[in-house]
């Protein structure tokens, strides 16, 4: 059995086989995701979409997450909730997503499925930077790239039939509510 040691001195020591080699990693063990959570009437549409990107690891090798935020230069490293044993590097922040991640994985492809699910997560991201999002129909839009993300969402806690119908709703009440209530 190797010790943490004779692993970091595998790592690839020039950026650009580096970068290769996390590409790599994030085909098996990262995801593109997109959380949709109700909110009540706190957002708009009463929901909000929040972009991330992950890597998972087991705490023994967590090592390679730190080499992630290191060579990334964002994001953060924390004890995944549910499982102790595992560590999961992320980077959830608008900004980084645009300027570090994406041409990150522009310039260096996956090759798996997930690839599919990075150019799908590209383009939510650029659409709520372009906040299009705060248009009904492009909050749908968006709505509807991220069910198609991951194996088309069937992982989710909401159906996408349950956020769309939820948009009729809010939106028959602001049309029945009186002028003076919406002050």
């Amino acid at each position: 059995m190797l010790g943490a040691d004779n692993q970091q001195e595998r790592v690839p020591k020039d950026r650009v086989n580096l970068n290769y080699y996390l590409a790599g990693f994030v085909d098996g063990e990262g995801s593109f995701s997109v959380s949709i959570r109700n909110t009540g009437a706190k957002r708009r549409f009463g929901w909000t979409i929040d972009p991330f990107f992950q890597v998972y690891q087991h705490k023994d090798n967590s090592h390679i997450l730190f080499i992630f935020k290191e060579v990334l230069g964002c994001g953060y490293v924390s004890k995944k909730g549910g499982n102790p044993s595992c560590f999961v590097y992320c980077v959830d922040k608008m900004g980084d997503l645009l300027s570090v991640i994406i041409p990150f994985f522009d310039t260096y492809p996956l090759v798996g499925e997930k690839y599919q699910n990075f150019l799908l997560f590209r383009e939510v991201v650029i659409r709520l930077s372009n906040k299009e999002h705060f248009t009904k129909q492009g909050f749908i839009e968006i709505v509807k790239l991220c069910f198609s993300m991951n194996r088309n969402g069937i992982y989710r806690k909401n159906s996408l039939e349950t956020i769309l119908s939820s948009l009729e709703k809010s939106s028959e009440t602001i049309r029945q509510t009186p002028a003076r209530e919406m002050i």
